[in-house]
């Protein structure tokens, strides 16, 4: 887990803006979307029989989801645990996340186009049109 935090600091020293998001699903949403998944022909390809092994041991993954997000979740690479039993409502709170920490950068720009590129920007449409 350190590696984590160390990995993420780094990336984060040098520009890049790091946000973690566990969708939190509860253990019975689980179990309806796994029986959907049976329910419907079209969905039974997202089913696996895995899926009811590895909720045998849903117990296991919450203390291991605890302990890392307790000990990966830093200032510069902090998690959001996002309520997921409604995927509508899940999104929102992911939303406004994303556009807080959006709205704090003013300095970020689209790329410039390198000159030369720029210049033959027609020429390259015509080689793209004449393809027809």
């Amino acid at each position: 887990m350190q590696s984590i935090v160390n990995f993420e600091k780094h990336i984060s020293n040098n520009g890049t803006i790091v946000l973690k998001f566990l969708l939190n699903l509860s253990k019975e949403e689980q179990r309806q979307r796994l029986l959907r998944r049976l329910e419907k022909p079209k969905h039974n390809w997202k089913f696996s029989p895995g899926d009811l092994k590895e909720r045998q041991l849903w117990d296991k993954y919450q203390n291991c989801y605890q302990e890392l997000i307790t000990k990966t979740s830093q200032p510069q690479a902090p998690w959001y645990i996002v309520p997921s039993d409604n995927k509508p409502l899940a999104r929102l709170p992911l939303a406004q996340t994303l556009l807080q920490t959006l709205e704090q950068y003013t300095n970020i720009a689209y790329p410039t186009l390198d000159t030369k590129i720029k210049e033959n920007i027609d020429s390259y449409k015509t080689q793209l049109n004449s393809e027809k």
